[in-house]
């Protein structure tokens, strides 16, 4: 069954609970009733573990029930003469101010309710710097939480229906008040709720996001390879539990959007890509209990979760290829294409596989061969019968029932083939195709009639009403580098968006790169932005390695950030890493084997946790090399250092965030000259600025406020930089505000031109 999900689109107002949730005043609580303790005789730990949430006469009577009822006044009055005295340290809690902007930017009436008296809740949240247009205290409300009186009290004075207020707590007497008052509840400091972010920050993101429609434009996204993120059983092999445990890193990063790779029951000879089963999940990942709590504890941390749907192909060992290599005749024989051999007796066409060799197989029970653009292991589905297309449809309502929140196609362009099958033609001597992750031989035809053949639309269309039904989101991984070819699958009602591979399939030309981006952002809104994955070397190897390769890397995620569209990050890609070593004879990549220039296996060793063996991947010997990665490639080598790659990319996407109202009203995205020779672009009020060339810029005139450098870390939103500036080699801004009149075009690089053309794999 389908765990619901808070939907914070329908949230009307916002009650939040002051000590510790929105002042962060628990210090000077405790001194205070510590204090009080020692007055009265009562063991400290006691007194703590009642007081936070009730009014002090409430406390005093639990824990003093001998007191006539004016000695129990008296020493509540003496316990908030303690907290009067004491303000020190009375600050804001963390994202306390983003919220509250966010609240008022949304036109969402808010209220603090707490059981404090009034004069203290008026004090404390003068010190944080706070005035609430409804403040709810002990002044107000005679019984304290976990009595919902407070709660319901705010909703009435706001005239908003309980339902639809959401109520932030930080404690469980807290909580059980919301919940009594039938209303949501964000529960802060890890407490189970309907929503538990990590900070208000979150929750201010979260708020804003919720009126985002739809739900993953302009998001966050990020890649989970599953063998290599995290291991939680010790077993050396990335699981669902391992992502469990690592979901507060990614929410703290700024993720809205995770994507597992096949997490589907597999014999594994391609590390999941071939399914054995389409609604299992596999027990090396967890199994069924793992994948639910998943997307459980995803979903209270606001993050959507997407799978990956593997549908051009399955595993032999699927019960469908075992039964349609039985015989001719039986049900599921259709479900595959077979075909007589040649005249010769060889192969029925010249198309090949990826990973070498002819596409097809000969099945020795009935003298046919069956196709497979991958392993022999991985026979393709026939999508030109309607009976697999049933099955799969099935299987997608299936999943988004479960909890998936959409999904990454694999290979989304190859599902229908010639219905002929002709052979595809040769290129001409000398010239190959602009791909990688497939063999030499591959990239010697023109691929006519095996892949992206005109009807796979007609598939998409189909999976695009199923997603709609479920508000799922629809990502394609297709292998065009042609941006407007690319577009097609993308527009009217196919596919919601897909990736562009142009900066995942070049090395650094920063003149090519350049041109590139701006012909791919011409073509659609709808894209998704990517440098990476688990198919090719990662990204910091191919633009030079090293420092040069992470700054040039960074320089294209900070121009990512403010494209319209989805922003994914590759695991690691926030920690800079280039490929990882893996030595001679231990990789576990089938490509390698048939082609070792192209193995993938560089891009897969394992994430790169914490210093130490097993690098806080595993406890125990991970599936592939580790990499040879050092101390400052893992996530606590770097996570104290305010200029690390992972805090410098933490703290673009935190600009990205608090800035992302900005450009929220347009897809519109305007190339401007700045007058020197650098790729500036303008969306809405937000800019970016960066130097790609490996030359310093010379002074030029900042156009609106910096507020983002991938340089400095002391430029932010509330520092911003202003006047000239000049730009090292891969530097990169961040701009926000300035003229609203239209920009000047780009006159060094007028309209924006073709990208090579071309199909990869």
């Amino acid at each position: 069954m389908r765990r619901q999900r808070l939907d914070l689109g329908t949230i009307e107002a916002v009650l939040l609970d002051m000590d510790g949730t929105l002042v962060d005043s628990d210090a000077a609580v405790e001194r205070a009733w510590t204090t009080w303790a020692k007055e009265y005789g009562v063991d400290t730990e006691q007194v703590l573990a009642i007081a936070h949430g009730n009014p002090a006469a409430h406390t005093v009577r639990r824990l003093l029930p001998h007191l006539v009822e004016e000695a129990v006044q008296a020493a509540a009055r003496r316990q908030h003469a303690l907290q009067y005295d004491d303000l020190a340290g009375v600050t804001a809690a963390p994202g306390a101010h983003a919220l509250l902007a966010v609240l008022d930017r949304l036109g969402l009436p808010w209220a603090v309710v707490t059981s404090a008296d009034g004069r203290l809740a008026k004090a404390r949240l003068h010190a944080a710097g706070i005035d609430p247009p409804l403040l709810l205290t002990y002044d107000d409300v005679a019984a304290g939480k976990p009595d919902p009186e407070g709660y319901l009290a705010a909703a009435a004075r706001l005239g908003i229906a309980p339902p639809a207020c959401l109520v932030v707590e930080d404690s469980e007497p807290g909580l059980a008040a919301g919940r009594a008052a039938g209303m949501p509840v964000a529960a802060l400091r890890g407490l189970p709720g309907e929503l538990s972010p990590p900070d208000l920050g979150r929750l201010a993101h979260l708020l804003d996001r919720s009126r985002v429609r739809p739900w993953w434009r302009d998001a966050v996204g990020y890649q989970v390879y599953l063998p290599s993120f995290a291991d939680g059983d010790g077993d050396g092999w990335g699981d669902l539990p391992g992502v469990s445990a690592r979901l507060d890193y990614l929410a703290g990063l700024g993720v809205d959007v995770v994507w597992l790779t096949p997490f589907f029951r597999s014999p594994m000879r391609d590390h999941g890509y071939d399914v054995a089963d389409h609604r299992a999940v596999d027990p090396s990942f967890g199994g069924e209990d793992a994948l639910a709590e998943l997307l459980a504890q995803a979903h209270r941390r606001g993050m959507r979760v997407i799978g990956d749907l593997v549908v051009n192909h399955t595993s032999d060992a699927h019960p469908w290829f075992a039964a349609a290599a039985s015989s001719p005749a039986d049900p599921h024989r259709d479900y595959y294409i077979w075909r007589d051999p040649a005249p010769d007796g060889g192969p029925p066409n010249n198309w090949l596989s990826h990973f070498g060799g002819p596409a097809w197989t000969l099945s020795p029970a009935t003298g046919q061969y069956y196709l497979h653009l991958f392993r022999r292991e991985q026979p393709d589905l026939n999508w030109r019968n309607p009976a697999l297309v049933a099955e799969i449809d099935a299987v997608i309502e299936y999943w988004l029932a479960r909890g998936l929140d959409g999904f990454r196609i694999d290979t989304a362009a190859y599902l229908i083939k010639d219905a002929d099958l002709r052979d595809n033609p040769p290129l001409p001597a000398g010239e190959l195709l602009p791909a990688r992750g497939v063999t030499l031989d591959w990239r010697r035809q023109e691929h006519r009639h095996d892949i992206h053949q005109p009807g796979v639309h007609a598939v998409h269309e189909r999976w695009r009403r199923i997603a709609d039904r479920h508000d799922a989101f629809l990502v394609g991984e297709v292998y065009e580098l042609d941006p407007v070819a690319l577009a097609r699958f993308v527009e009217d009602e196919r596919l919601h968006s897909s990736f562009w591979f142009g900066l995942v399939e070049t090395g650094w030309d920063a003149d090519r790169i350049d041109t590139m981006i701006e012909a791919a952002v011409a073509a659609s809104p709808r894209l998704s932005w990517v440098q990476g994955n688990h198919d090719r070397s990662r990204a910091v190897t191919r633009f030079g390695g090293g420092p040069r390769g992470r700054r040039r890397a960074l320089a294209l995620h900070v121009l990512m950030a403010l494209l319209p569209g989805t922003f994914w990050l590759y695991q690691g890609e926030e920690l800079g890493l280039g490929d990882g070593r893996v030595p001679p004879g231990h990789g576990a990549d089938p490509l390698g084997a048939a082609q070792p220039e192209e193995s993938r296996d560089g891009a897969r060793t394992p994430m790169p946790w914490r210093p130490g063996p097993g690098l806080g991947f595993t406890t125990g010997r991970p599936w592939l090399p580790d990499g040879a990665r050092g101390d400052g490639d893992t996530v606590a080598g770097q996570q104290d250092d305010p200029t690390s790659h992972l805090n410098t990319v933490g703290r673009l996407l935190s600009t990205r965030r608090r800035l992302a109202h900005l450009p929220a009203a347009t897809d519109r995205l305007d190339r401007v000259a700045l007058g020197a020779p650098v790729t500036a672009y303008r969306r809405g009020a937000l800019w970016s600025v960066v130097n790609l060339r490996d030359t310093t810029v010379a002074e030029l005139e900042l156009p609106a406020p910096a507020v983002f450098d991938s340089d400095d870390p002391a430029v932010t939103p509330d520092r911003p930089r202003t006047g000239r500036v000049r730009l090292a080699p891969q530097q990169a801004l961040l701009l926000a505000g300035g003229s609203t009149a239209p920009p000047t075009p780009d006159a060094a690089t007028g309209p924006a031109g073709d990208a090579p053309a071309g199909r990869t794999a």
